[in-house]
């Protein structure tokens, strides 16, 4: 019998963290019930990979290597009827941090800026983010070198885990609803704005993801192992990911995204 992958033991490792989390604070959560068995059904589906695994086959090798995008995903989800009820949003904080680095609210200074055909560019490249590292891994996992699959999975997980943390410990909603009454100028597109901004606002359930920026974090890490392994697929995020930076720091109010302006706050 084959012993557990390290990805596996560190998303075991994970939903036991999540488990007791929910289990502390169970009398905050009113879905707790829900959520415990949720992280109990993902225990029991790593049990089970790690029994396919060891009766072999490609299909069930596939499935098995690629296990660890349905982890995110499925655990991000959870995060939404969890962090609510942990402790108090941070928005205030980060707020006053923007007011004395800046002297002003970014967003709304940046209001100057908006034109709807750029907003289009600027979400195109924002959607991006959510292909960049499966791209990446299917390349790699088509190219054969097994170990650099392995490593790069590993360590994108363990990026993906990380920003839930800071999510837990630094809930924020961002200034799409704290600023709201502050913005005169809506950040509205021509043909792909409204597609992305409701596609994302109906897929994910958490939205206090902006503390910190899993965009910014996940993209650089993407960048890195692409260099690094598939030195020509580094170009195809170098070109999203200036994109997506100059939305940031040259584009008004954040009703496209959540955690844009908390790629400048944390700078």
């Amino acid at each position: 019998m084959r012993k557990i992958t390290p990805i596996h033991g560190l998303t075991f490792f994970f939903l036991i963290g999540l488990i007791g989390l929910t289990l502390i604070f169970k009398g905050h959560i009113p879905l707790w019930h829900s959520l415990l068995l949720r992280y109990l059904m993902l225990l029991a589906l790593l049990f089970v990979l790690k029994i396919s695994s060891d009766r072999g086959g490609k299909g069930r090798a596939l499935f098995n290597d690629f296990s660890p995008v349905i982890f995110i995903v499925l655990i991000y989800e959870s995060l939404g009827d969890l962090i609510q009820y942990l402790r108090q949003d941070i928005d205030s904080w980060l707020i006053q941090i923007d007011l004395s680095l800046f002297g002003v609210h970014p967003t709304v200074w940046m209001e100057r800026w908006i034109v709807p055909w750029f907003t289009d560019i600027m979400s195109l490249a924002y959607f991006s983010y959510y292909f960049l590292p499966l791209t990446l891994l299917i390349v790699l996992y088509i190219g054969n070198p097994k170990l650099e699959f392995n490593e790069s999975i590993f360590v994108l997980t363990f990026g993906y885990y990380a920003s839930f943390i800071g999510y837990i410990l630094f809930p924020a909603i961002g200034p799409r609803y704290t600023l709201t009454s502050f913005y005169s100028v809506p950040l509205d597109g021509i043909w792909i704005t409204n597609f992305v901004r409701d596609t994302l606002n109906a897929l994910e359930h958490n939205k206090r993801d902006c503390m910190p920026s899993g965009h910014t974090q996940i993209v650089l890490m993407v960048l890195y192992l692409a260099y690094r392994y598939k030195r020509f697929v580094f170009y195809v995020p170098v070109h999203s990911k200036y994109l997506s930076q100059n939305w940031l720091s040259t584009f008004p109010p954040e009703a496209q995204s959540k955690t844009r302006l908390m790629h400048i706050e944390v700078q």
